[in-house]
């Protein structure tokens, strides 16, 4: 059973994680600028989630490589 507090934390996790994603889709569509306040607001919200994401971007790009052998 969640009590409110760990429910809040999933909450904030799952926002700056989602907040990530959207700051580096702006980035790839260039809007570099938007994309990086959106990164660093995630941070603050939740530095793990930022993290969870780039370790998602990584295993999506290794996976992309092996496609192009």
């Amino acid at each position: 059973m969640e009590t409110n507090g760990m429910a809040a934390s999933n909450q904030n996790h799952d926002k700056a994680h989602d907040m990530a994603e959207e700051g580096l889709d702006k980035m790839v569509e260039g809007d570099t600028k938007q994309g990086e306040k959106l990164v660093e607001q995630a941070k603050k919200i939740d530095s793990a989630a930022v993290n969870e994401v780039a370790k998602e971007v990584e295993e999506d790009r290794k996976q992309a490589e092996n496609f192009k052998k």
